[in-house]
């Protein structure tokens, strides 16, 4: 599901200043005109662009779904076997561990593979087809602009975010 933005996105900072997550700008408005919030700084007069809390709050951690999308995106469009990199419409996502020896679709067994790949693999493991994968499959360790990845990046949020 994405969220929508609007024109401006802000950045929403706890009171130790670490950023939590990126919402509406007429979201990031009401929190400072209600006082739960201070804008630190401004698109334009009254409509902010980062934020920060007056309480602290506990961080919840930032996890990826195991997706198409997410998977070619840890992969970087390259296939696992042959080490190529395809468009995304030429690639599939392959269970290292095929689904009728038990695999599952979570991230320690998804790769991305090109359909040639894939087809040759077939309902085998990696060691049976005799086709070494590149990089081990992990659950990608993700922060806030990876979770957000389709939106640009203000420069007044650059200090809160490197």
């Amino acid at each position: 599901m994405r969220k929508y933005f609007g024109k401006n996105p802000t950045l929403k900072l706890d009171a130790s200043w670490k950023p939590i997550e990126i919402i509406n700008s007429y979201k990031g408005f009401t929190m400072c005109y209600t006082d739960r919030a201070k804008a630190v700084k401004y698109y334009y007069e009254d409509i902010p662009s980062v934020i920060v809390l007056h309480k602290y709050i506990r961080k919840r951690p930032l996890f990826l779904n195991c997706t198409r999308k997410n998977v070619f995106w840890r992969d970087k469009n390259v296939c696992q076997y042959c080490a190529k990199w395809f468009e995304y419409k030429e690639l599939t996502m392959d269970h290292v561990i095929p689904k009728s020896h038990g695999g599952l679709k979570i991230w320690n067994n998804i790769v991305t593979a090109c359909h040639k790949c894939n087809s040759k693999k077939s309902n085998n493991t990696p060691e049976q087809a005799r086709m070494p994968l590149i990089n081990i499959p992990t659950s990608p360790k993700v922060g806030i602009l990876d979770f957000y990845r389709n939106i640009n990046v203000p420069k007044d949020w650059e200090p809160f975010l490197y």
